[in-house]
């Protein structure tokens, strides 16, 4: 019972940090039959020849803390070797906005089951890292201004919650209370996540504001962008680019030696050739992986001068291309200068006009040589997936607001934080 109660809870609360993290998985979910293959991206979508650059948008947050990895202690302070009564105690301000010691002890803890979720970090650890309780506590303030980018959105554009607004979080308290039996159950229940009741109620009236600010986001809001300037938007060359391209990877010329992969080979997908020949290139010293590097841009050029002597684009791609992303992506893929691709890329993609190929394979230090094709925009697709192309086209400046909108929060740290040391909350 006491886990269910948790999960509902966590369900019902919809944290701040979503105008970052929620809203840009929802967008490459979105875009994972666009974009999230292509070997030409910068993030981690395809787990192909996709590199790391993930951005740290916190950890920690409301909806992460229900676990069980944090194990909820009897909520106490101490500093400089004294108890202190928490009662109304406000360890800092955002905005003018007091977070008092329960909502404090909540995000901190969170963002401890957060850390050892991911990192198998643990308070001990946290102890023998060189300024690891300064680390500790950096993530921690930036989950709770995270959750309360709302306030400020809020404040900002003269969003206000209702009457009504409030009723319906407290009706979602009450279905709660009522689920629970009682309001020591109930308690009992939140204290697994090192909540309050208080704490609860605010969090659910957080969520009634962060939908309502997050309208803010959405078709006719004040920072998206509406399906007639899109239109515009992406008919300009300048900013937007529909793009085909031949990836010849470093390792597409290693010689496969495993008797698995040599057996199946014919059958394995693109993706399962890619890892094969990845295998392969890998186990190789580094003299002779510069032979097989050396091979595939030898291959790249051949594939663009026969492009050049009139072969067929499309045709070259299916025999040489080592992109998944370009089967299933048969229209291309359209980036702007923010598109998550690698900069070589975009950079070479701009410079070329609608239906021309580059002059030189463009090297990437991450992946090998592409073979660029710039073709002109499909105004029939784009109205085919406009909703799509649109939130992929926002989620940057998305982000750009949410950034701007934290960096822009003033924090005032109380005398007791300032004294907190790594052992000073249980």
């Amino acid at each position: 019972m006491l886990k269910k109660l948790l999960a509902a809870f966590t369900a019902l609360v919809i944290c701040g940090a979503a105008f970052c993290g929620c809203s840009e998985k929802e967008t490459n979910n979105k875009n994972d039959s666009n974009n999230s293959s292509s070997s030409s991206r910068s993030d981690e979508s395809s787990g192909d020849s996709a590199a790391a650059d993930s951005s740290d948008t916190g950890s920690g947050t409301s909806s992460d803390s229900s676990s069980e990895t944090a194990a909820a202690s009897e909520p106490g302070l101490t500093i400089d070797g004294a108890k202190v009564d928490t009662k109304d105690l406000v360890m800092l301000t955002i905005d003018g906005r007091d977070i008092d010691f329960d909502t404090f002890r909540y995000y901190y803890f969170g963002t401890i089951t957060n850390l050892t979720q991911t990192y198998g970090a643990t308070l001990d650890t946290i102890k023998e890292t060189e300024n690891g309780f300064e680390m500790l506590m950096d993530t921690v303030i930036r989950n709770i201004m995270q959750d309360y980018v709302s306030y400020r959105l809020a404040d900002e554009n003269g969003i206000e919650l209702t009457d009504e607004d409030k009723e319906a979080a407290m009706e979602t308290y009450n279905a709660l209370l009522e689920q629970a039996g009682s309001e020591e159950e109930l308690a009992s229940a939140l204290a697994e996540s090192n909540l309050t009741l208080d704490v609860a109620k605010k969090m659910l009236e957080q969520a009634k504001l962060y939908e309502k600010t997050s309208e803010l986001f959405v078709e006719g809001g004040k920072y998206a962008t509406s399906k007639d300037e899109f239109r515009k938007i992406v008919k300009d060359t300048d900013q937007y680019a529909c793009v085909r391209s031949i990836l010849i990877p470093y390792e597409c010329q290693a010689e496969i030696t495993d008797a698995t992969d040599l057996e199946k080979y014919d059958s394995y997908s693109l993706s399962e050739k890619s890892t094969a020949k990845k295998t392969a290139f890998n186990a190789l010293d580094e003299e002779k992986q510069e032979e097989v590097k050396k091979k595939s841009e030898e291959l790249a050029k051949e594939v663009l001068e026969k492009i050049k002597n009139g072969a067929d684009f499309e045709e070259m791609l299916k025999e040489y291309g080592w992109d998944p992303g370009m089967e299933s992506n048969p229209e291309g893929y359209y980036v702007t200068h923010e598109t998550s691709f690698v900069p070589e890329y975009l950079e070479a993609v701009f410079k070329l006009k609608e239906n021309e190929v580059v002059d030189e394979p463009v090297l990437s230090d991450m992946y090998g040589w592409f073979i660029i094709k710039r073709n002109p925009v499909d105004m029939d697709y784009i109205d085919e997936h406009i909703d799509q192309m649109i939130s992929e086209y926002d989620s940057p400046n998305f982000q750009k607001v949410y950034e701007d909108t934290m960096a822009a929060m003033n924090i005032v740290y109380s005398d007791t934080y300032n004294k907190l040391t790594i052992d000073s909350i249980s």
